[in-house]
């Protein structure tokens, strides 16, 4: 019965190991944004209700696109760009 559960145990770790080599390959690739940006923008509404956040983060983030596309702004890239710097 030892050998059983060292064996369990190991295959338990091996997967924790994999699991959190798999979560920090993830987080390391993602892109992020660098630099400064400074983005403005603004929204009108002729009926007089508050924008939702929802509308908010679609304008802000068009914007961005826009800064990003226009030469502006620096395009996101993966996060371990930065550790090479």
């Amino acid at each position: 019965m030892p050998r059983v559960r060292r064996r369990s145990l190991l295959v338990l770790a091996a997967l924790a190991v994999i699991l959190a080599g798999g979560t920090f390959v993830r987080w390391a690739t993602r892109p992020v944004p660098h630099g400064e940006c400074v983005v403005a923008y603004s929204r009108i509404s002729g009926d007089g209700r508050p924008a939702t956040g929802r509308e908010l983060d679609g304008l802000v983030r068009r914007a961005y696109d826009k800064a990003v596309a226009e030469g502006r702004c620096e395009p996101p890239w993966p996060r371990w760009r930065g550790w090479l710097d």
